[in-house]
Order: C-alpha cells, then structure tokens, then sequence
C-alpha cells in the first residue's frame, strides 16, 4: 500500500464511493478526488495539511484535491460516513475544480445547523441508499445529490483557488515515503534517508511532520504497528516472531510503541 499517494482509480466505482466506518485510523495520504466525512457519533482527530482539528458527532471535514489528510482513533471511538468522489463528475456543473479548495476543511455541527447546510446529513443517506440499491438511473440521482452538496458548500463556505497545484512536491515526497515504507522494518533512521536522498535531515524532518502529521520516529512505528496488527489478526505467527518481523528489536519495545499507539497491547488483539 501506498502511505501518501492513494491511487483510487480502481475503488470508486462510478467515479465514487461512499461508507461508514468505525474507529478509523488511516496515515497521512493525498489522492485528485474529493473527500468529505460527516461524523455520525463519537469523535475523531483529523489532520489536513498543517491544520489538525477533533471532530465531534455532527461535525465534517472535507478535503479538497491534493489535500494531505490523515485520521487518527487511537484513545477515540467513532462512526463516521465517508464520501469521496472525482472532481470532473460534478466539475462543469457546480465548479468543483482540482483547484478548488476551501479556506477550512472543518465545518462544525453549529455551522452545519446555522449556515443553510443541514440539509448535508440527508443528501449523504440519500447518495449511499442509492449506491447501495442501485435502482435504475441511480447514477443521475446520485450525480444530481452531488451537485446540490457542492452547491451548498459553495455558497456557504470561503473558497479560494490555488494558483499552481504543489504536484511536483507532492510527488517529490511520494518518493521519500514509499523507500521508506520499503525499508522500515530495517531499523533506518533520519539520517539514512536523507543520505539516500541527499537532502539535509533537518529538512526532510520538517517536510515529513508537514505532509504526515508527525514526526519521523512515530511515523515508522505507525507502519510498523500497522504492520504487527495485520499478521496478530490474519496469522497465527507468535508475537515475539511478528515482532521482529516487523522490525521491533524486543517484544518490550513492540509492546510499548503498540500500546503508545493503539491503546492496548498485541495480546488482547489477538484473543478477540
């Protein structure tokens, strides 16, 4: 999987999806297409680009194309409903362009209620029943509910345009992150990777916490638990050989960061 460019092409059906889910944990990740998440109960973190916001029951973020966003669960429980589709499905009608993005990702419950957007929740429900059926000429209506949500977030929410798209530098980083996400389990450190690359590390620290959230040393052990869930929830591996398998150099260290990051250590993971 790819840690920072997300490659949708072969997900959204349609040119889009929509689902609910819990407890979402997913690191920092850009894609083209739009993404729009109503939070139906509990709370979760949600970083977009340099910006990170806790959002509550009745709240919504909406990441625009080549938005850098992240979720983060650990400590919280949610359900959330996340929609995401491609700009140019609804780009001529409600000038929803790649360019297009808005001065705050984050629209509270209050500003939903108060600013002619809580027609938002029900427009969602619509879209997913319709997805879900597909009943003939489903598509159009669901083309139409999209267009009518861009509207409303049009008029009511600031918006600018970007002058020049940073895909260059998206994909720049791209690079950093997938030869680290190649080598993690190898115990590389700041320095080796700006070696690798030859960028100066204080820099490429910087750029790293930008585009991911966090810092250098929570974003591998972010892989390496992600990792060490995978195989304690799909293998019937020991977790003293899923440890190092993963890159962990002692089952007290693995314990230690799972728990820092999940909450709970490996071994109540894998007696559920």
């Amino acid at each position: 999987m790819d840690f920072f460019y997300e490659n949708r092409i072969d997900l959204l059906e349609d040119g889009m999806s929509i689902y609910e889910n819990e407890n979402f944990n997913f690191l920092a990740h850009w894609h083209t297409e739009v993404e729009l998440v109503y939070v139906i109960e509990g709370e979760i973190y949600v970083g977009v680009n340099n910006n990170g916001c806790l959002l509550n029951a009745g709240d919504m973020v909406v990441c625009s194309s080549g938005d850098i966003h992240y979720y983060e669960s650990v400590n919280f429980t949610s359900r959330i409903l996340v929609l995401i589709f491609k700009p140019e499905l609804v780009g001529l009608s409600a000038n929803c362009s790649e360019t297009l993005h808005f001065s705050s990702p984050f629209i509270s419950k209050e500003d939903i209620n108060t600013k002619g957007l809580s027609d938002i929740k029900n427009i969602l429900y619509f879209i997913m029943e319709e997805k879900q059926k597909k009943v003939k000429y489903f598509d159009l209506l669901i083309k139409a509910k999209l267009i009518e949500l861009c509207g409303l977030l049009l008029r009511y929410q600031d918006t600018y345009n970007l002058k020049r798209k940073p895909v260059s530098n998206l994909k720049s980083m791209q690079n950093i992150l997938n030869y680290i996400e190649n080598t993690y389990t190898n115990d590389i450190s700041l320095e080796d990777v700006s070696k690798h690359f030859n960028i100066n590390k204080y820099n490429l620290s910087r750029q790293i916490n930008a585009v991911t959230g966090t810092n250098f040393k929570t974003y591998i052990n972010s892989m390496k638990v992600m990792k060490a869930e995978d195989l304690i929830l799909n293998t019937t591996k020991p977790l003293t050989e899923i440890a190092l398998e993963c890159g962990f150099n002692s089952i007290r260290t693995f314990n230690r960061v799972y728990k820092h990051l999940k909450g709970c250590v490996p071994s109540s993971v894998r007696r559920l």
